[in-house]
This record gives C-alpha cells, sequence and structure tokens, in this order.
C-alpha cells in the first residue's frame, strides 16, 4: 500500500500549481540561480522545494525568466544525481542543472525520454545532447561558447586567435550540426615529371628548421622547397622522392579527446588495388579503400575517448594494412 500511495503523489505532484510555474514565487532561488547556476547548494535548495514535482523518469527541461532548467529523474543509473531515494524499492536520483540565458546548451548523453518545451530542439552524438531554441538567432559557423569558428578545406577549425579547437557541434547554415573536425592527415603525391607533394596535419609538434624536420620525417629526395608551415599543418614539395616516413597511430592515454577524424591519403604507382576493409563500432568507423595507384584510410571516432583495447585493434590494422615508408628504388 505504501508503494502505490508514494506512486500516486509523484504523479499528482507534477500537478501542484507550485511546479506549473517555479520562480513566480521563488525570487530569492531565481537571484540564486542566475547568480550561483553551478553552486550545489543551489541546486540542493531547488530540489528541496520543487523535487516532488519531478515524477517522470527521463530529461525534463523548463523554461522560465530566462532561465533554462534541465530537471532529471534516473532509476536505472542514479549515481550521477544530486537527491537520493528509493521508489519501488529501486534506486533513483533526482539532479537539476541551470542555464541562465542560454539558448544552446549541451549535456551528457543519457538514454531517457526527453521533454522539451514546444521551441526547443536536441540533437545527439555518442556521449552528448545538444539542447538549443529552435525561434533563437545564432551567428553562422558559432559553436555551443558563440565563439565564431573558420573551417579550412581540409576540415580544420580554428578560432578568432587562429588556435585550432575541436568542436562536436557547429552552427551552419541555419542549423546546429554534429562535426567531427579534422585531427590528423598524412597525404603524399607522387606527380608527373618525377615531382611530390606532402602534407601532414597534425595535432604534434612539428620541428620548424628544415633539417630537424626532413630527419624526423626520414625525407630524402633531390630537391625540396622550404616546408610552409600553417596552423597544424605542414606542406612539403619537391623533386625526386627517394623516401618518405609514413606516419602511424600512436594511442596517447593522457589525450584530452580523440573524437573527430584521422586520414592517410597515399598516391604512387606501387599501389596495389584490393578489396576494401571496413570496421565500425558503435565508437568509431574505419575504412581503408585501395585502387592501383591509391590508397585512402578514414578514420572517425565517435567518442571524447576509445578505449586502449579500441585503440589496439586500430593500430594493428593501421600497421598491417598501410605501408611504414614509401621508397624509390634506384633507377
Amino acid at each position: 500500500m505504501f508503494s502505490f500511495l508514494f506512486a500516486l503523489f509523484l504523479a499528482v505532484s507534477a500537478e501542484n500549481p507550485v511546479c506549473q510555474s517555479r520562480f513566480d514565487i521563488e525570487e530569492e532561488l531565481y537571484k540564486s540561480i542566475a547568480l550561483h547556476s553551478d553552486d550545489i547548494a543551489v541546486r540542493r535548495r531547488y530540489l528541496q522545494r520543487y523535487g516532488s514535482c519531478i515524477s517522470e523518469e527521463g530529461i525534463n527541461i523548463i523554461e522560465e525568466r530566462n532561465v533554462v532548467v534541465v530537471e532529471e529523474l534516473d532509476c536505472s543509473n542514479p549515481l550521477d544525481g544530486v537527491e537520493f531515494f528509493f521508489r519501488n524499492k529501486k534506486l533513483c536520483s533526482r539532479s537539476v542543472r541551470f542555464f541562465p540565458s542560454k539558448k544552446v546548451f549541451t549535456v551528457k548523453k543519457k538514454s531517457a525520454a526527453i521533454s522539451l518545451p514546444e521551441n526547443w530542439r536536441y540533437i545527439e552524438t555518442a556521449e552528448t545532447l545538444l539542447f538549443f531554441d529552435s525561434t533563437a538567432k545564432f551567428e553562422e559557423m558559432s559553436d555551443t561558447t558563440g565563439q565564431i569558428l573558420s573551417k579550412s578545406e581540409d576540415g580544420i577549425f580554428t578560432n578568432h586567435l587562429g588556435k585550432v579547437v575541436h568542436p562536436e557541434f557547429v552552427y551552419s547554415k541555419g542549423n546546429w550540426e554534429k562535426v567531427f573536425p579534422l585531427r590528423e592527415f598524412f597525404y603524399l603525391k607522387i606527380g608527373r615529371n618525377d615531382t611530390f607533394d606532402a602534407k601532414i596535419i597534425t595535432e604534434n609538434q612539428l620541428p620548424y628548421e628544415k633539417k630537424e624536420l626532413f630527419e624526423l620525417l626520414g625525407v630524402k629526395a633531390d630537391e625540396t622547397s622550404e616546408p610552409l608551415f600553417a596552423p597544424s599543418t605542414c606542406s612539403l614539395k619537391g623533386k625526386g622522392l627517394k623516401g618518405i616516413r609514413i606516419p602511424k597511430t600512436e594511442y596517447l592515454s593522457d589525450k584530452e579527446s580523440d573524437h573527430g577524424t584521422y586520414k592517410i591519403s597515399l598516391f604512387y604507382p606501387d599501389l596495389q588495388k584490393k578489396e576494401a576493409l571496413r570496421s565500425k563500432t558503435e565508437n568509431y568507423e574505419l575504412e581503408i579503400l585501395f585502387s592501383d595507384g591509391k590508397l585512402e584510410a578514414n578514420l572517425t571516432i565517435f567518442v571524447k575517448k576509445l578505449t586502449p583495447e579500441e585503440a589496439l585493434n586500430i593500430r594493428a590494422i593501421f600497421n598491417r594494412e598501410i605501408p611504414a615508408f614509401f621508397v624509390q628504388a634506384a633507377k
């Protein structure tokens, strides 16, 4: 009987007039939220007052007085909550987060029902939910923090200072969209008349001294121009390439994020056509295409961090399928 009455109380409590307008009679709480939205004490005060209004499992978003409130009731994985209780002999938690004056923001994705105000929408990646007000105006190529980004032809995003950034979402052509920024790229093409073009895009620091750079990359050629540098990018041109090291993947456990795109494109006669290789999981997708004189490898990572086991599997495929060096046999 107690369980039934408790569940009934939760069901009808949302109809309580107090639940219909959270801030009309709570001016002090409203001011605290506006000034200290991340303060855990403020979140607890809100749950003490309105916790009984959060009666349905899932994520509920309301917007009042220019404050977006994200309420959550979780009985499946309640460990991230703020307020804990038992319902029908199951441990549950309530939590709340505030986003004053926000028209777009992200939260950690959970498998839960989502309830939104009429004008709000959401899109998702493997780990993140982005919520946005569909009636609000956003600047073209802005990210969720409001900074305006530039995107190169290669797919590199930079901010107004020219610093490389790796957004998950960008506002483009009237819509928010999820993006997978280019993080690593190696390109090599042997052209006519024995010319070559090479490009390296990497988050690792490359030496600016030509001698040190060529030693790092193992470049040996009859003629080379001066390397050209741009953010995270180095380009090489020359003639009579005898050898160059083709980079391999490396898993860095202390790296903040893996999310994005990684590519290797090789164009030279010794490459032979064979069957394409594809590997896809919930966390990444890898495709390597082969044709006569051409190899293209594309890795897209959907999550912020791969597991060491996933990284090891990807590395094994790269090591097996992609040559370690380009070497031109002596004529």
